[in-house]
């Protein structure tokens, strides 16, 4: 079936503007031109009020009309907890279609990321639900949208590919060999882009032509083609 309503993306020697963004927890996001969005954290800004309702639910008799009505008004807090979250991924989504053809973001194992320590804030900035709003966005917007492997995206120099190893406390990316310095999330940000762009097969000439500079090699593994920096506008 095919639906007019829906708009036919770009084809690809057309897209003019491509980003690539890194999810994280200091960061909701950090794209590859620099700039950021503030994780909003809506679940543990409620959370002191929440347990508070849920010990009132637990001095109520089970199954009595007190104990009915306080679950209703949890289930409330929970609602809004939600809303207030799909409201600023929307307004986040929408951002960023507005702004470019291409958005290129990491394939990130939610499940396997939950396992940590960090557990409580990843469900509650909700990377996969905020994926899965841009990508629907993105589709009905004509958009090109991108998922990546995020492997290595971290530790890569964005200038030069040489690895450069770092814990989660070091939030600047430092390279020995070319000397870049850059904020550890932007610096993913750019080789999340660079994946994005080598995905949909856009050649040296659209690398020139999206971000305005001229790639280059150097001694990289299966002479992979770097950029020294990317612009997101002509």
């Amino acid at each position: 079936m095919e639906d007019n309503s829906v708009p036919i993306p770009k084809p690809i020697d057309e897209v003019k503007s491509a980003i690539g963004i890194d999810l994280g927890l200091k960061s909701f996001l950090v794209t590859s031109t620099g700039e950021s969005v503030d994780v909003q954290q809506h679940y543990r800004r409620t959370q002191k009020h929440l347990g508070f309702q849920q010990k009132r639910l637990a001095r109520k008799k089970p199954g009595s009309i007190n104990s009915q009505k306080q679950k209703q008004k949890i289930a409330c807090i929970h609602q809004r907890i939600g809303r207030k979250r799909d409201n600023f991924h929307y307004n986040v989504a929408h951002k960023l279609v507005k702004t470019y053809d291409l958005i290129a973001a990491e394939d990130l194992n939610i499940k396997g990321l939950a396992r940590t320590k960090q557990a409580l804030s990843i469900y509650d900035v909700a990377w996969g639900n905020f994926l899965t709003i841009l990508e629907a966005v993105a589709l009905r917007s004509g958009v090109h949208f991108v998922k990546v492997n995020p492997h290595g995206t971290t530790i890569d120099c964005s200038e030069c590919g040489t690895k450069v190893p770092k814990t989660l406390c070091v939030r600047l990316h430092q390279c020995p060999k070319c000397e870049l310095e850059l904020d550890r999330d932007e610096n993913a940000a750019i080789n999340i882009l660079y994946k994005g762009l080598t995905a949909v097969g856009l050649t040296v000439a659209a690398y020139r032509r999206l971000s305005g500079c001229t790639p280059y090699e150097v001694g990289m593994p299966n002479s992979d083609v770097r950029m020294l920096t990317l612009y997101s506008q002509n």
